[in-house]
C-alpha cells in the first residue's frame, strides 16, 4: 500500500530489491522463517538509522548487496550469542533453585528476617516522629495510591501544604534509612566481602520498607510480602525513532520493543512484572506457575490503566492513542480494566488468535480474531483496520524520518491495509491515492489535509 520514489539511500535500495532473497538466505542461517523475518526487520532499521545520520557509503550495486547481507549474517550472529547468554543464565538459575536457592522460594534465613525487622524498626521510628497529618497523608499516598488533590480536599489544604507533607516525611524516612545503612556496614559482620555483596544488593529495594512499616505484617505474612514487593531485579529498556530490541530476561523469557518504546522490567520472588509506559512490546514467556507474568499499561488520573497476566504465552501489547490492544499470538491471557483504585472493573479471557482494544472509560469489548498478525511490526509491516487516518499516521511517526500534520478536516477519513515500515515515508506521499487528502512537505514537514 503506498508508492513512490525508491529510498535515497542505495543500500535501502538494495534491501528492498533483495528482500525475498535474503529472507531465503536468513531463513537458512535460523532455521526458522519467524527469525528470518525479524533479522530481515533489525538489518532495514540499522540501514535506515545510518541513512537519518547521512552515513553513506559510496557503493556499487554489487557491493551494496553484500553490505546488507553482510550486516544480516552478523546480526544473526548476535541473536545467537543472545541466545547462548540466556540459556547458561536458565541453566545457572535452575541449579540455584534446585539448592540453597529452593529454600529462599517459602522463606528468608534469619539472617534476612533479621535484616528486614531492622529496616522495618528503622522505618517505624522515623514515621512516629512525624506529625500526624504528613504521616497520614505520606501514608495514605505511598501505600494507598490516594490522589494528592483528593487528599488535599479532605484535609481542607492546598496541594502545596501536600507536597510538604509528603517531603517532611520523605526526608525522614530517608534519614534513618542513611542511618540504617551506616550501621550495617560498622557492624562486624564476617566474611565482609560476601555479606556486604548481598546486603548492598537487597538494600537498593528497601524503599518499599515504607510500604512494610505502614502494614505493621511480621512472620510469614511479612515473607509474603516481602516476595510480592521487593523486586529482585529490575531494569528499564526503551527505543528511540525507528528503532527496535529484543531484550533477553532473566528466566529464559523474551521481550521485543516497537520503535519509540519504553518498559520497566521487575522479577519477584512471587511475581514478574514489565510495565508498558509508551509505545508496543511482544512478549514471549516462559511458563513459571509459580510466578505469573504481569504486563501493566498505566492509565491516566481518572483510571484506564490495563493489566494483562499469563503463565507461558506469546503476546504483544500496544499502548496507543485510543486505547491498548492486547494480541494473543499462542496461549491464553487475561486481560483487566482497572479503575482509579487498580482494582478490576472488567475482566476478559483470550486465546492464541484473540485480539482486544480497552478504550479508556469504555466497557470491555469482545475478544476479536485479528486482521493481522499479533505485533506485526516484529515483521516490518503495520496493519490498519478501519482506522482513522490521525491515528495510522500517529502509529506510524515512530518510523517516519520527518515529523507529519494532519489536520482536523482529515483526520477522521478511515483507511485499511498493511504498510511496510520502510516504506512508511513513501505511504504518506501516496495517500491522496488512498483517501480524499493533499499531501505537501512544507519546512521539512509533511502536511495532510482534506481534499
Amino acid at each position: 500500500m503506498g508508492t513512490g520514489a525508491l529510498p535515497s539511500s542505495p543500500l535501502l535500495a538494495s534491501f528492498r530489491d533483495s528482500y525475498r532473497d535474503l529472507l531465503r538466505y536468513l531463513s537458512h542461517r535460523t532455521g526458522n522463517a519467524d527469525d528470518a523475518r525479524d533479522v530481515a526487520h533489525d538489518t532495514w532499521l540499522r540501514l535506515a538509522d545510518m541513512d537519518l545520520r547521512g552515513e553513506r557509503p559510496a557503493l556499487c550495486e554489487a557491493e551494496a548487496r553484500a553490505y546488507v547481507f553482510a550486516m544480516a549474517r552478523n546480526l544473526v550472529i548476535d541473536r545467537q550469542r543472545h541466545a547462548g547468554v540466556v540459556a547458561r543464565h536458565a541453566l545457572a538459575q535452575a541449579h540455584a533453585d534446585s539448592g540453597a536457592g529452593t529454600a529462599a522460594r517459602h522463606g528468608p534465613d534469619a539472617a534476612e528476617a533479621l535484616m528486614y525487622r531492622q529496616a522495618v524498626d528503622a522505618v517505624e521510628a522515623a514515621l512516629a516522629a512525624v506529625p500526624e497529618r504528613a504521616r497520614q497523608v505520606f501514608l495514605r499516598h505511598r501505600i494507598n495510591g490516594e490522589g494528592q488533590g483528593a487528599l488535599a480536599a479532605e484535609y481542607g489544604i492546598s496541594r502545596n501544604m501536600v507536597e510538604r507533607d509528603m517531603m517532611l516525611a520523605m526526608d525522614r524516612v530517608q534519614a534513618a534509612m542513611e542511618q540504617w545503612h551506616a550501621a550495617g556496614r560498622s557492624s562486624p559482620v564476617a566474611p565482609a566481602s560476601h555479606h556486604e555483596t548481598r546486603r548492598t544488593g537487597r538494600r537498593r529495594s528497601l524503599a518499599a520498607l515504607l510500604s512494610f512499616a505502614a502494614m505493621g505484617v511480621g512472620g510469614v505474612g511479612a515473607w509474603q510480602w516481602w516476595r510480592t514487593a521487593v523486586a529482585q531485579w529490575q531494569q528499564v529498556a526503551r527505543t528511540g525513532q525507528g528503532q527496535t530490541l529484543r531484550h533477553p530476561l532473566p528466566d529464559g523469557s523474551r521481550i521485543t520493543l516497537d520503535a519509540q518504546s519504553r518498559v520497566h522490567m521487575a522479577y519477584y520472588a512471587g511475581q514478574r512484572r514489565v510495565s508498558l509506559l509508551a509505545g508496543a512490546a511482544f512478549f514471549d514467556v516462559v511458563r513459571d506457575a509459580d510466578r505469573p507474568f504481569v504486563v501493566e499499561v498505566p492509565g491516566g488520573a481518572e483510571g484506564g490503566a490495563v493489566r494483562v497476566t499469563v503463565l507461558g504465552t506469546r503476546f504483544g501489547v500496544e499502548h496507543g492513542a485510543s486505547g491498548v490492544d492486547v494480541q494473543v499470538e499462542s496461549g491464553r491471557v487475561r486481560v483487566e480494566s482497572l479503575g482509579p483504585d487498580g482494582q478490576p472493573l472488567a475482566v476478559r479471557e483470550l486465546a492464541g488468535g484473540q485480539a482486544l482494544r480497552v478504550r479508556p472509560g469504555e466497557p470491555l469489548a469482545q475478544a476479536v480474531a485479528p486482521a493481522h498478525e499479533a505485533a506485526a511490526w516484529r515483521h516490518g509491516v503495520v496493519a490498519f483496520a478501519d482506522a482513522p487516518l490521525a491515528e495510522a499516521v500517529d502509529r506510524l511517526r515512530r518510523y517516519l524520518p520527518r515529523p507529519v500534520q494532519v489536520e482536523a478536516g482529515a483526520a477522521a477519513l478511515r483507511l485499511s491495509g498493511q504498510v511496510r515500515i520502510a516504506q512508511a515515508e513513501d505511504f504518506v506521499r501516496a495517500l491522496p491515492s488512498v483517501v480524499p487528502v493533499q499531501v505537501r512537505l512544507v519546512a521539512g514537514q509533511w502536511r495532510v489535509a482534506a481534499r
